[in-house]
């Protein structure tokens, strides 16, 4: 799936903040309410067993229902992950062995996203959810590496290529809302230190506004974030 790393420890401290004057601040409540959408979605069993693929620091531990039991897997050297990927990014667990794949903002980061489809295949029981989130029109970063984009109709053929049945597609702020983040993110940098917190807050501001316009089909079109509750129907996956 991927060459032998490490987990990058060192983010920007604001980078989930939803603090309204962080750059991120409206993207970050947006995604919240994404996730908890996709678990709402799934329908998770009583005692569900959840793995967070590529969990970085637990952000969405605290959202399953009462009673599931979360495992987050991870590469080497990250401190929150229960479950250490081997050196290819696959799962030390048994097939069908969960019952939810959680994937967030992930797919993009992975060398081989076939190959790490086919272990979300792997280690989901028949019927299990994968909820997935990736970039679309999101700018070039690295986690440690970013090698991926996706349209709504691209990533669908994708999990479904893989014995998936989309349930539902998602979308996170839309052709303007994203528009005025990228603008943001482009420009921020040149703005005195200072200065910066007014900054991101007047965009997010106008982010929010621009965002409320626009349709639910609008954001799976042309989402900065794009996201798909599916379900495994066939046991022929690609593998």
């Amino acid at each position: 799936m991927s060459s032998p790393t490490r987990f990058l420890s060192e983010r920007p401290s604001d980078v989930h903040s939803s603090r309204p004057w962080a750059p991120f601040a409206y993207l970050n409540r947006r995604l919240d309410q994404l996730v908890r959408d996709l678990i709402a979605g799934a329908k998770l069993p009583v005692g569900a067993r959840v793995f967070d693929y590529g969990c970085a620091t637990a952000p969405y531990r605290a959202m399953l229902p009462e009673g599931s039991t979360y495992l987050g897997g991870d590469l080497p050297g990250n401190p929150a992950a229960d479950v250490v990927l081997d050196d290819t990014g696959r799962v030390p667990l048994p097939d069908g062995s969960v019952d939810a794949v959680l994937s967030t903002q992930v797919l993009e980061h992975v060398t081989d996203p076939d190959t790490y489809l086919a272990e979300c295949g792997r280690l989901l029981r028949d019927g299990g959810s994968l909820l997935l989130s990736t970039h679309g029109i999101m700018y070039y970063h690295r986690d440690p590496e970013d090698y991926w984009r996706w349209t709504s109709a691209g990533l669908r053929a994708l999990v479904e290529r893989h014995g998936f049945l989309v349930e539902e597609q998602y979308g996170v702020l839309g052709l303007a809302a994203a528009a005025l983040q990228l603008y943001q993110d482009a420009t921020i940098g040149r703005v005195p230190t200072v200065l910066r917190p007014a900054y991101a807050l007047l965009f997010q501001l106008a982010i929010r506004r621009a965002d409320r316009r626009q349709s639910r089909q609008a954001r799976i079109d042309n989402g900065l974030v794009i996201a798909i509750r599916a379900t495994r129907n066939d046991v022929s996956t690609t593998r």
